[in-house]
């Protein structure tokens, strides 16, 4: 009867719970080396968007990179 009674409880693993931590974490610190490479490639873009400045290129990549990463 205990056991019924505690698998319906349905207590959060430990382990499952870490797993989806250190994958949260691995996600945010690709996001955030990606975010870092885009504001450096974005001088090298300005032939291929003429009509837009620094802060709207680095805009433009930064939004592409949040896209792919949180579908």
């Amino acid at each position: 009867m205990t056991t019924i009674v505690l698998k319906n409880l349905s207590l959060p693993n430990p382990f499952v719970w870490i797993a989806e931590f250190l994958e949260s974490l691995s996600t945010a610190i690709k996001v955030s080396r990606q975010i870092e490479s885009n504001q450096k490639i974005a001088h090298m873009l300005r032939h291929e968007y003429p009509y837009e400045d620094y802060s709207g290129i680095v805009a433009i990549l930064n939004d592409k990179t949040l896209r792919e990463y949180y579908k």
